[in-house]
């Protein structure tokens, strides 16, 4: 998808927004002392949240066909299907996409002389969408502005990953590189 206009990136950005690691309404457990120095203790979903990756996984089971590859001459003798044409298989997604996009949009370098893109995003979705309003409290002129959101809504869009997750060197520790070479 080309989020060719502003009104084509606020859209497709307002419809994902919701994929987002939600927020606990409570932090602590009331009338609790056993927390850290007889502070009232975190509630599990506040310590969850403050546990949690933005490169969370989820995995689920998904029905497709089996094309037959091992056994050409008789479908019958594929391993994976058994002769039925279907297979099933898994397949592991990010479970909020939208937190990882907004994180990893957060990490990038700010232009020379221009507002962090994580921060248009950020105001855009405090002023509703509009981004008039937006470009208003920012101080910005609507032209720039109008500029501005587009360039930031499409660098969202392209750190934005729904799945299927192929995790890269890149996003493990060397430990964890170096234990994954012996097991092999």
């Amino acid at each position: 998808m080309t989020l060719g206009t502003l009104f084509d990136a606020i859209t497709w950005t307002e419809s994902r927004w919701d994929q987002q690691r939600p927020v606990p309404i409570r932090l602590h457990r009331a009338h609790s002392t056993d927390g850290e120095l007889g502070a009232p203790a975190f509630t599990h979903a506040f310590a969850a949240s403050l546990d949690a990756s933005p490169h969370s996984i989820t995995s689920a089971a998904r029905t497709v066909s089996c094309y037959h590859p091992l056994s050409v001459k008789n479908p019958r003798d594929c391993p994976e299907c058994y002769g039925i044409g279907l297979k099933e298989t898994r397949t592991d997604h990010y479970r909020y996409p939208m937190t990882l996009a907004l994180a990893r949009l957060s990490n990038m370098l700010r232009p020379r002389r221009q507002m962090h893109p994580f921060r248009l995003v950020m105001s855009l979705a405090e002023h509703g969408w509009v981004w008039q309003d937006a470009a208003r409290s920012l101080g910005l002129y609507p032209d720039m502005a109008e500029a501005l959101f587009l360039r930031a809504l499409r660098q969202l869009h392209s750190r934005y990953q729904e799945g299927p997750v192929t995790v890269s060197w890149l996003h493990k520790s060397e430990s964890q590189q170096h234990a994954e070479m012996l097991a092999s």
